[in-house]
């Protein structure tokens, strides 16, 4: 269950409930743990080296992955040079997961060196870019593989050149 679902579930019962008496309420972690784990990909750390590769999807070819074969995506209306992102508010950032690496430590052995990089985000972290391109993974991608955001609101899978993913 995502937090947001979660959250919105506590605030509803909040609301639904009108008893006399008081009663004992769970806090949001407690909730969570109780909902198992979230779907969609695991957060990459700040500090973390991003790891690249490429995957072949069968919805659109070849694609850039992260560590966990998540499929990674480009805004058409992100800055490519300089690289910059229009995705810098939370609700935007909790849907398109920036892919982050300190220091640029990237690893993409599958990947031509040339076109990966990183930039500071106006809140101080770095993201990866492939080809100039900010990149992101996808909250609705539940599983490996899934290129559920290509064609989401002007993002699509990125392709190992940089360019839009297709067949």
């Amino acid at each position: 269950m995502s937090r947001f679902a979660v959250f919105a579930l506590i605030l509803f019962l909040g609301a639904c409930s009108a008893s006399a008496e008081p009663e004992e309420t769970a806090s949001l972690a407690e909730l969570e743990a109780a909902s198992g784990p979230a779907a969609g990909p695991t957060p990459v750390l700040p500090g973390d080296i991003a790891k690249l590769q490429v995957e072949q999807s069968a919805a659109v070819g070849p694609v850039v992955a992260d560590r966990d074969h998540y499929t990674l995506y480009f805004h058409e209306k992100d800055g490519t040079n300089p690289p910059s992102s229009v995705c810098v508010e939370a609700e935007c950032t909790l849907v398109w997961v920036p892919l982050l690496a300190k220091g640029g430590q990237i690893e993409a052995p599958a990947l031509d060196p040339k076109l990966l990089s990183t930039f500071q985000r106006p809140d101080g972290l770095e993201q990866v870019t492939i080809a100039g391109h900010p990149v992101y993974r996808y909250v609705d991608d539940e599983k490996a593989g899934d290129t559920v955001g290509h064609g989401v609101d002007g993002r699509f899978a990125i392709a190992p050149t940089g360019a839009k993913a297709s067949r």
